[in-house]
């Protein structure tokens, strides 16, 4: 019995559709009769999407280091991408304010703490706040005294989570001189330490959170709906990374549940599907965590069959429980 996969459209026999594909990665929680799709998706594409769009998800964005801290994942589960992370993340009050961290899990502690990213900081003549710099960003010299960066005095270069000699071997390439005067070892504890985050939203995240929204709409229709040729867009920018003359995933200020705002959240994810505003078009929305809201284009000026297609569901993150969504 040949089978047609969602994404790849190829022709399979069944054996090739042994592996359970998720509405909601596993990773970011399993519920009470959870939402799968099963012989749907081939094994090929299922293993792609895990070794891909799924990992970097868990382990490369505040979604995935959310997973952490609302305890849907233990603590000696994470993974550091280190300072090759797209996740910037500063310190933003006391002695060490300024300086760059990254996440890492203490076994020691058996909890994720916050470590000293290799940088450097230049104490400006006029402040006694310094301004700190990735070691592959140290600015020239002549930039440095052009913005009134004091060079002279030994005490006004700090500089963390590097050894002295890579660090002189750094300064040496930009012909400043540094000498270590005394070391600083920043605190284990980070646990109420007021931090600055920055991410980079790019292609592989929008791809993996248009998934979910592929998927969950898959979950309530069958697979010769999905397969029509109106959701090409969406399923070659999923599986393939195709992209569009047009925004295919866009994010969204409002929430999606109309009695929350920016600062009262309901926490768990939210995925629902529905027409856009022009009655033809496909659109899903996702919420993981409940914190950024995507809207998904899955099938624009879609002119298929007419289905009653209005769906939205809360993945309880505590409960493990799935609500449906009222419409008012």
């Amino acid at each position: 019995m040949m089978m047609k996969c969602i994404y790849c459209l190829e022709d399979k026999p069944e054996t090739s559709y042994r592996k359970t594909e998720h509405v909601i990665p596993q990773s970011f929680g399993v519920f009470k009769n959870n939402f799968t799709l099963n012989k749907v998706v081939c094994d090929d594409c299922n293993k792609y999407f895990g070794d891909n769009l799924e990992i970097d998800l868990a382990r490369d964005t505040y979604e995935g280091h959310s997973r952490f801290e609302f305890n849907v994942k233990k603590p000696d589960g994470y993974k550091s991408y280190s300072k090759n992370s797209r996740i910037i993340i500063r310190i933003a009050e006391g002695p060490l304010k300024g300086t760059y961290a990254y996440r890492e899990y203490s076994p020691d502690n058996n909890e994720i703490i916050l470590k000293p990213t290799p940088q450097v900081g230049f104490k400006k003549l006029d402040s006694n706040e310094y301004e700190y710099y990735l070691l592959d960003g140290i600015p020239d010299k002549e930039y440095l005294e052009k913005n009134n960066f004091d060079l002279k005095h030994i005490q006004a270069i700090k500089a963390f989570g590097t050894d002295v000699n890579q660090l002189e071997r750094k300064l040496k390439e930009k012909n400043i001189s540094f000498k270590l005067v005394e070391e600083i070892v920043p605190p284990d504890k980070s646990d109420n330490l007021l931090c600055e985050i920055e991410g980079e939203i790019d292609s592989m995240r929008f791809r993996a959170i248009a998934k979910i929204g592929f998927n969950y709409l898959t979950f309530w229709q069958d697979t010769e709906f999905m397969c029509q040729a109106s959701f090409d867009a969406i399923r070659r920018f999923i599986r393939y990374g195709e992209k569009t003359t047009y925004p295919l995933v866009r994010v969204i200020e409002k929430p999606i549940l109309a009695d929350e705002d920016s600062k009262r959240r309901r926490l768990g994810h939210l995925v629902t599907v529905n027409r856009a505003g022009d009655g033809m078009s496909i659109v899903s929305q996702v919420a993981l965590f409940n914190w950024i809201t995507y809207n998904i284009s899955l099938a624009r000026g879609y002119s298929g069959e007419r289905r009653d297609i209005k769906k939205g569901h809360f993945f309880n993150t505590n409960s493990k429980e799935i609500y449906e969504l009222e419409t008012r």
